[in-house]
C-alpha cells in the first residue's frame, strides 16, 4: 500500500464531515427530521423490556450521507477490483442522536459479482480516531460511529454485496454488519444489523441505513 500519497484524502474527507456536523446542530438536513420519528420510535423498549440504564438487547438505528473514495491495492488492474472504499459520514443514531462515521471496505470479485469484505477503519482514519479519544481499534473493525462525545459504536462486516445500475452511475449494496464493541456507554457492545444504501461511483457520495440490535 503505498500510503504516503493516499493520506492527505481522508483529511478532506473528515474536513467536510465536521462541517458538515456542525452545520447540522442549527439547521437539520430533512433527512435528519425525517429520522426523528422513526428513531423515537426505535428507541422504544422492544418485547416489553424496561428502557432502563442497565446492559439489555435494545434495537439500533442509524442514517449517514456519506462521502467515499477508491484506493487501488496492490493487486489493482483498474476498476473497482482489488480496491479499498474509505470514506466518512454525518448522520444519526438512534442512541447518540448526530454522530460522525468513519468507514472502510475492500472490494473484491467473487461467485455472485462485486462484493466488499471489512478493511481495518485505522488503516485510513487511525489519527483521526485517536483524536475524537478512540484508541486501540481491532483491526476487525472497519466501521466506527461515534457522538464524538466519547461514545462510540464498532462494527465489523460479515458480508457485503454490490449490484450496479445498467449504466454505471450507482451502486446499491446489501450488507451485513456485527457490532464488536465500542467505547464510553457502548464499551463491550454486541450485536447484529443489517445495511443498505447506494453511492455513485464517480462522486463517491452516496447513503446508508443501518436496522438491527444491539447490547449494551
Amino acid at each position: 500500500m503505498k500510503k504516503t500519497r493516499l493520506l492527505l484524502k481522508p483529511a478532506l474527507v473528515l474536513s467536510a464531515s465536521l462541517v458538515l456536523y456542525s452545520c447540522a446542530t442549527e439547521i437539520e438536513s430533512p433527512v435528519i427530521q425525517e429520522d426523528a420519528k422513526q428513531i423515537e420510535s426505535i428507541n422504544s423498549p422492544a418485547n416489553g423490556e424496561e428502557n432502563l440504564r442497565k446492559r439489555a438487547e435494545r434495537n439500533y438505528f442509524e442514517r449517514f450521507e456519506n462521502s467515499l473514495f477508491p484506493v487501488p491495492g496492490e493487486n489493482s488492474t483498474g476498476g473497482p477490483d482489488q480496491t479499498y472504499y474509505p470514506g466518512s459520514g454525518v448522520g444519526n443514531s438512534s442512541h447518540m442522536g448526530k454522530a460522525l462515521t468513519f468507514l472502510n471496505q475492500f472490494a473484491q470479485f467473487g461467485p455472485n459479482g462485486l462484493e466488499t469484505i471489512a478493511a481495518p477503519v485505522t488503516m485510513f482514519f487511525g489519527e483521526e480516531l485517536n483524536e475524537l479519544g478512540i484508541t486501540d481499534v481491532p483491526d476487525n473493525v472497519s466501521s466506527v460511529t461515534t457522538d464524538k462525545k466519547g461514545n462510540s459504536v464498532w462494527f465489523s462486516s460479515i458480508s457485503n454485496q454490490v449490484t450496479f445500475s445498467a449504466d454505471g452511475s450507482r451502486a446499491d449494496f446489501v450488507a451485513e454488519v456485527e457490532i464488536v464493541g465500542g467505547t464510553g456507554k457502548f464499551k463491550g457492545a454486541t450485536g447484529t444489523a443489517e445495511v443498505n444504501g447506494f453511492f455513485s461511483p464517480s462522486s463517491g457520495k452516496g447513503s446508508s441505513v443501518i436496522k438491527g440490535r444491539i447490547t449494551y
